[in-house]
């Protein structure tokens, strides 16, 4: 089991809109066990979390731990995790975050909350950020060992830095 994907697919679920079951499918689209099981009723759920998962990004991003903490504690009451031990024989035993007779919004749930407690157990709960680039605010964890990342792809960066460039050799012909 992949914690931190866990916890990159609930940064995912802040960068994506959630309004349609289409947008819920795009969003699990590469674990066809959860689309499978998806529902109407599960947008809502998921928009609903969405929303907790941004207050909560949100105070990571400003450096508010105790409101990060808050808000995921918060989730964690609203969205209960059924941990399930699970294996094929004796040397494969491993854990799920989610009873497999779940909806497709409670294995999401599960899933992004677990993920995003176990960063925040093992990192802090400063440790997610919001892109510093011109006309994106996508959410991004930053396990960097100095806590240094600023941007939230490479692309962005690589954006900002073009950008940076430019404009101090055009400043050098300006003067």
């Amino acid at each position: 089991m992949d914690f931190a994907a866990y916890a990159q697919r609930a940064v995912d679920l802040v960068n994506t809109p959630i309004d349609t079951e289409d947008d819920v499918r795009t969003y699990v689209g590469d674990r066809p066990w959860v689309a499978d099981r998806l529902t109407a009723d599960d947008v809502g759920v998921l928009a609903g979390l969405r929303t907790g998962l941004t207050g909560m990004v949100n105070a990571s991003a400003a450096g508010d731990g105790p409101a990060a903490v808050a808000a995921l504690n918060d989730l964690l009451a609203k969205h209960p995790i059924r941990p399930m031990i699970s294996g094929h024989d004796e040397s494969s035993w491993h854990l799920h975050v989610y009873d497999e007779s779940g909806s497709a919004s409670e294995t999401v749930c599960a899933e992004a909350l677990f993920g995003l407690a176990m960063l925040v157990s093992e990192h802090g709960a400063t440790r997610i950020g919001r892109c510093a680039a011109t006309d994106c605010d996508n959410a991004f964890i930053d396990t960097s060992a100095n806590r240094s990342r600023r941007f939230c792809s490479t692309r962005c960066s690589t954006r900002m830095n073009v950008a940076a460039l430019r404009r101090r050799q055009q400043a050098a012909k300006d003067v």
